[in-house]
C-alpha cells in the first residue's frame, strides 16, 4: 500500500465534490478538515475544478486533495498543475493509467467486473474504485469480486451513505468509502459551512462508533478481586481475572497493584478501527503514547493510550 493509500485509508471516508463556483472552495476545505475529513476527491465534473483544488490547497495545505472523474491526459495535467495527490477515473482507461503513470500519480480506476480489475492489475495497481456501487450489488457484489482477485483493495462510490458506511468499512478488502452526503447542496448555496462541518463530524463519529468500552479502577489496600466481585454483583455479570486485574463485568475492570493506569483510573474508549480514531484524535490536537501500542497479526492497531490524562484519568482506544 503506497503512502497516500495508507493516508486515505486511516481517514476512511473520502468526500466526492463537485463545486460550481471556485469561492466555495476554501470554506469547503476548512469545513471538511475541521469536521474530521482532511482529504477531498473534487471531480471535473465542472469548470472550476483545477481553481477550486488550488484554492482548496491554499486554505488547507495539509489536506489530500486529488481530482476524480478524469477522463482525458489534458485533465490529469489539469490536475497535476493544480497540485492534486492523487487521480480518480470512472472507469478503467489504459490510456489514462498510463500517462497516470508515467507523471507518477496514483490513480484508482474505476471498475465494474472482473475485465476491468484485470486490467488494472495488468499494470501493477493495488487499489481500485468500485463505481458505481449500490447499483452494482454493493458489498456483495464486491466480496464476490474479492475472491478471485483477492490482493486487490476497493474504495466503493455511488450509494455510499451513513446507513451502510460501516458495512462497507467493516471489510479488510475496503480502502475506503467516497461519499457526498456530507457535501450538503443547498448549505452551500447557502454559503452554510457550519452545516458541512456538522455533517463531516457526523459522519466521523459513524464511521468510528466511538463509545466508552469499560472504566478501569485502580485498586485500593490489595481489595481489588473482592472490589471486582462487588462491581459483577452490580452490573449483573461474572468476574475475569486478566494479566492486569479483574474485570467486575465487562464494564468494570479492577487493576491490581503495580499495574495501575492514571491519577483516578482510566477509561477504554471502544472504536470500530484504531487507526482511523487516531488519526481523527491527533487531527483535533491529542497526542498518543506511541510506546503503549498493540498489534495484530496483520498490522492494524487495536490498543493505544493518549499521551495526556483527562481529569486524571489515562484513556485508551481499543478495537
Amino acid at each position: 500500500m503506497n503512502d497516500i493509500s495508507k493516508k486515505i485509508h486511516d481517514i476512511g471516508i473520502v468526500p466526492v465534490i463537485a463545486l460550481e463556483s471556485v469561492e466555495d472552495a476554501a470554506p469547503l476545505a476548512r469545513a471538511l478538515c475541521n469536521g474530521g475529513l482532511p482529504v477531498a476527491e473534487v471531480t471535473y465534473r465542472t469548470a472550476a475544478a483545477h481553481d477550486a483544488m488550488i484554492e482548496m490547497r491554499k486554505a488547507c495545505p495539509d489536506m489530500i486533495i486529488g481530482a476524480g472523474t478524469v477522463l482525458t491526459k489534458e485533465q490529469v495535467d489539469s490536475a497535476i498543475d493544480a497540485g492534486a495527490e492523487f487521480i480518480v477515473s470512472p472507469g478503467t482507461n489504459p490510456e489514462t493509467i498510463r500517462y497516470c503513470q508515467e507523471k507518477n500519480i496514483p490513480i484508482f480506476p474505476g471498475t465494474a467486473n472482473g475485465a476491468d480489475i484485470e486490467t488494472a492489475m495488468s499494470f501493477g495497481l493495488k487499489v481500485v474504485k468500485f463505481f458505481p456501487a449500490e447499483p452494482l450489488g454493493g458489498l456483495k457484489m464486491i466480496k464476490a469480486l474479492s475472491a478471485p482477485y483477492n490482493t486487490m483493495k476497493f474504495m466503493p462510490t455511488g450509494g455510499v451513505n451513513e446507513g451502510n458506511l460501516n458495512s462497507y468499512l467493516n471489510e479488510p478488502v475496503i480502502l475506503a468509502c467516497g461519499g457526498t452526503w456530507m457535501i450538503d447542496k443547498k448549505a452551500i448555496a447557502d454559503k452554510d459551512f457550519d452545516k458541512i462541518e456538522e455533517l463531516t463530524r457526523g459522519a466521523v463519529q459513524k464511521m468510528l462508533g466511538i463509545h466508552i468500552k469499560h472504566i478501569g479502577v485502580n485498586e485500593e489496600n490489595g481489595n481489588g478481586l473482592e472490589l471486582a466481585k462487588q462491581f459483577a454483583k452490580f452490573f449483573g455479570g461474572t468476574v475475569r481475572e486478566t494479566s492486569k486485574g479483574w474485570f467486575g463485568s465487562e464494564l468494570v475492570e479492577v487493576m491490581s497493584e503495580g499495574k495501575k493506569k492514571g491519577t483516578h483510573g482510566h477509561i477504554a474508549v471502544g472504536v470500530n478501527n484504531v487507526d482511523r480514531a487516531k488519526r481523527y484524535f491527533e487531527s483535533q490536537g491529542y497526542a498518543f503514547d506511541e510506546d503503549s501500542a498493540t498489534f495484530d497479526e496483520k498490522g492494524n492497531m487495536k490498543f493505544i493510550y493518549f499521551k495526556d490524562e483527562i481529569g486524571g484519568f489515562a484513556i485508551h482506544l481499543v478495537k
